[in-house]
């Protein structure tokens, strides 16, 4: 297993010598075994558990079984307790979803800007495969797990199951299983006890064949992906304007990546459906519904992705007044000028509302409230440069809810975007003395 994973770590450059490596431990036999050859390579590793509270007294043995671990190989552990059932449920997600999203965040707040590793296998990849082939996938899906992701590293990728615990059993070193991995309740486990020995007995060498495989789809998907971004900046005109002819003239699996990834930059959902419907009105012209009030159009060889709405139709502008609610469009807005020592007895009016606040006496003459322009930029508060609020936007905001984010400016630019806060230029500081506090009632971000 330990040339395994040397091989894995040097292909993918996964780590340099000595480097710091967080490693996310179950406690099962794959983190385990991760754990343990990673720092037989030398590597500074430290490791993560967490508790997810699922399996009652199962999980707190498996937490206690990672403490003494890693007190006895002397590794730093860090340790959370996460609420999974009460996230799930307010973020509408599955179990198993919402675990593996708290599980990466905490990852990343103990990684200390170093890499994360997670105890992935070649059988754990055939899986994910099987998975993703069952339930309909593009080529992205059969590639599986990617060895390398920003700073998450999977070194046992080479790894078989068998190859795993041969290894545990040389260091005579024990570790602890998962109850709910033994059922076939879930799909996965359906995958893991029933279809993959019959695919074994098959193929005895079935992860062996699979890594060879799954090279060579990983470099084709690799190739298409960077061609297909190379044509994306050649198409696109200007923001959700794309050259409908040159889609058109290419060869149909670029056009469908560089189609999907329009969606997707428009935080829109990449289906096979509408990507196929795009592919059409690109060919033969027309308007498709994409969600909701978002629309694609495609005529005089354009290709434009816009909402339709009366908000994003119209450009709201009023002067900046004082203790009198604004209304901006569905939104109401109630600005107010206080002394900054007084400001807790102002936030404590209404606690429905969402608060900022900025310097007043930094506000540069006249001062309005306005809806976003092209162009718009904004330094947010400690950060060191200036942004385009397209970009800001084009992270976290939906295209159809653009025209709804209420904005301040001043002569000199926007000081304040609703759900980002305030400028570099007005935050509120040791000198301070008077605040503008912005209050927003209704529909806010």
């Amino acid at each position: 297993m330990k040339s395994k994973v040397i091989n894995a770590i040097e292909d993918f450059n996964m780590a340099e010598s000595g480097q710091d490596i967080l490693v996310g431990l179950s406690g099962g036999a794959d983190s385990v075994a991760l754990l343990l050859v990673l720092k037989e390579l030398g590597y500074n590793v430290s490791a993560c558990h967490i508790n997810h509270q699922l399996r009652g007294e199962e999980s707190d043995r498996d937490e206690n079984f990672c403490i003494d671990l890693c007190k006895r190989l002397n590794i730093k552990l860090y340790v959370e307790k996460l609420d999974v059932i009460t996230y799930c449920s307010e973020n509408k997600l599955g179990t198993e979803e919402g675990a593996r999203e708290l599980r990466y965040q905490t990852f990343l707040k103990y990684c200390n800007e170093g890499s994360i590793a997670t105890a992935h296998t070649a059988s754990d990849n055939i899986e994910t495969v099987l998975i993703n082939f069952t339930r309909g996938s593009a080529l992205k899906g059969l590639c599986g797990i990617p060895p390398v992701r920003d700073n998450i590293i999977r070194p046992l990728i080479y790894c078989t199951r068998e190859d795993v615990e041969e290894y545990l059993k040389e260091k005579e070193q024990t570790f602890v299983t998962d109850s709910t991995n033994l059922t076939c309740d879930y799909t996965r486990n359906k995958i893991r006890h029933e279809v993959i020995p019959i695919l074994r007995e098959i193929n005895p060498s079935l992860e062996k064949s699979f890594i060879r495989t799954n090279h060579c789809l990983t470099a084709d998907y690799s190739f298409l992906e960077e061609l297909s971004d190379c044509m994306l900046d050649q198409v696109r005109i200007s923001e959700n304007t794309y050259d409908a002819r040159i889609l058109e003239s290419m060869d149909t699996a670029l056009s469908t990546r560089c189609i999907a990834e329009i969606l997707k930059s428009n935080n829109l959902e990449c289906r096979y459906d509408k990507v196929k419907e795009i592919s059409s009105i690109i060919k033969d012209g027309g308007k498709i519904n994409l969600s909701g009030d978002v629309y694609a159009e495609s005529k005089s060889g354009k290709l434009k992705i816009y909402v339709y709405s009366q908000t994003d139709s119209k450009e709201f502008e009023c002067p900046i007044t004082l203790d009198k609610e604004i209304q901006f469009f569905e939104k109401k807005i109630l600005l107010t000028k206080t002394n900054v020592n007084l400001f807790n007895e102002v936030t404590n009016v209404n606690k429905k509302f969402a608060i900022s606040i900025l310097d007043y006496d930094k506000i540069q003459d006249k001062a309005i409230v306005r809806n976003r322009r092209n162009g718009d930029r904004i330094r947010l508060a400690g950060r060191a440069h200036s942004s385009s609020v397209k970009k800001l936007f084009n992270t976290d905001i939906p295209l159809k809810k653009r025209g709804d984010i209420i904005f301040l400016a001043d002569e000199k630019g926007v000081i304040f975007i609703e759900g980002y806060g305030v400028s570099e230029s007005v935050k509120v500081d040791k000198n301070t003395t008077n605040i503008l506090v912005i209050n927003i009632l209704e529909g806010n971000v």
